[in-house]
């Protein structure tokens, strides 16, 4: 429901658009690059490891790359699109987003779903600030948290439910078994040591 409303609500994705979109091999990242596939747009997704990049071209991203392998950021983003990005489904924040920033399409679309990079910091990061490229491409950038379609969630439960049964939207849970592993899951998913959706069975 994440990836549907944020897509759909935020950032407005058209047919023939390039969504970028990281954390793409965990929950709401991977349903996010299908859901755009199904919309007709060319897909980027990167990811922390080359077993989540595999995934991602398994279900099919045009594009996909390890950030922790590449040698500049900025370069991989380029190579997967040299025309840039009119969408970015933004789960990380951080340096990712500084640097993503700076290739979006101008009226580009930036949803603000996590912030994954900065949630142990004992010390705040700082800059480099986003204001010029929000000026100069008049970008459009709003936070969301997915409770705020409430009212809507039959719509997306039924619309996600119908691509899941087509095969069209592919998922994977990683299952943790018993209640007293909980916290080393969480750790884990903080991490990014999962692929899909973290579940403990207690």
């Amino acid at each position: 429901l994440t990836a549907y409303f944020g897509l759909l609500e935020v950032c407005k994705m058209k047919p023939g658009e390039t969504v970028l979109v990281n954390a793409a091999a965990g929950a709401v990242g991977s349903v996010v690059g299908q859901l755009a596939k199904i919309g007709g747009c060319k897909v980027v997704g990167c990811a922390g490891s080359d077993d989540k990049v595999a995934y991602l071209k398994k279900l099919g991203f045009d594009e996909a790359f390890n950030y922790k392998t590449v040698k500049s950021l900025d370069e991989a983003l380029r190579k997967a699109s040299p025309d840039g990005y009119d969408c970015f489904f933004d789960n990380v924040g951080g340096e990712f987003a500084s640097v993503a920033i700076n290739q979006m399409k101008k009226y580009g679309r930036i949803a603000v779903c996590g912030a994954i990079s900065l949630y142990n910091d004992s010390v705040p990061q700082k800059g480099p600030y986003m204001q010029i490229p929000m000026i100069f491409k008049e970008l459009q950038m709003e936070g969301f948290i997915v409770s705020r379609w409430n009212n809507r969630r039959e719509e997306g439960v039924k619309a996600l439910l119908k691509w899941v049964m087509e095969g069209k939207v592919k998922y994977h849970e990683q299952v943790t078994e018993g209640f007293e592993n909980m916290p080393m899951a969480f750790i884990g998913m903080l991490k990014g040591e999962n692929i899909g959706k973290a579940v403990v069975k207690v």
